[in-house]
């Protein structure tokens, strides 16, 4: 398999960035992952060392002012098969969520967006995989991000696939739901992963983050937005940046 390449844009200054949240995320060297570039905003190189001697090659790139554009265009020259976004939370947060919202419609890369620096690494190797809440409505988007998952079976702990109702469901749509789960459940159980699913009734983005919370999770997965719906009466496409912007925790989108 080729070697795959993970950009991590940051416009944190050196002593906000924790080398063990990044360890956090290397269980991906299981999955062919053998590089990072950094795109940052203040010069510093602490974190090369430390990567060095975990066989990881890396490289620094750096830019004044982290824009949605810059970035893009910098996961496209590095040949980047993942974006790691870690921004400043204290540098106001409206232009913060707008970036967010522009990387999610622009990438066609999936992306990593990390909010808290301070977050605890559980023990046991893997990392922000241990414990994964996967939010679906089964839309394009949401498919391809159940495919992402797959391809990463291999460094997944627990994942727990929640789906967020708004309104009341019929007997029918009731049925219709929970045999959709029992799919998808069982899809991920013959990739020899551990899953449960779940119902959530609520305001999409808010029972996600509730979600995780009930869960311990450690991570978020998301579908991006997408041109082809999935059962919009009760997942929005504008619940994938919401949940970026306001979760505490990890959120991997998939466009």
């Amino acid at each position: 398999m080729k070697a795959r390449k993970l950009l991590y844009a940051t416009d944190l200054k050196k002593n906000a960035l924790s080398f063990n949240l990044l360890k956090g995320i290397l269980p991906v060297r299981e999955l062919d992952f053998s590089e990072i570039a950094f795109l940052q905003t203040t010069p510093f190189a602490s974190w090369l060392k430390g990567l060095s001697d975990l066989s990881i090659k890396s490289k620094i790139i750096y830019e004044n002012q982290l824009f949605p554009r810059g970035i893009l265009n910098a996961a496209k020259n590095e040949g980047a098969s993942l974006i790691v976004i870690n921004l400043d939370r204290k540098e106001g947060k409206t232009s913060k969520n707008s970036m967010i919202r522009q990387l999610i419609k622009y990438s066609s890369l999936p992306i990593l967006f990390i909010n808290n620096t301070n977050q605890e690494i559980k023990p046991g190797g893997k990392g922000i995989f241990a414990c994964v809440v996967f939010a679906t409505d089964w839309s394009h988007t949401s498919e391809k991000a159940l495919a992402f998952l797959l391809d990463f079976k291999k460094i997944l702990g627990e994942l727990e696939i929640v789906n967020v109702i708004k309104g009341k469901l019929t007997i029918k749509e009731m049925r219709q739901l929970k045999d959709r789960l029992v799919k998808t459940r069982k899809k991920c159980l013959d990739n020899k992963i551990d899953a449960e699913s779940h119902i959530y009734a609520g305001k999409t983005s808010e029972e996600i983050l509730t979600a995780a919370r009930d869960y311990k999770a450690d991570m978020v997965v998301v579908g991006g937005e997408s041109g082809k719906k999935g059962l919009s009466r009760f997942f929005k496409k504008s619940s994938s940046w919401k949940v970026a912007c306001e979760a505490e925790l990890p959120v991997l989108v998939v466009p």
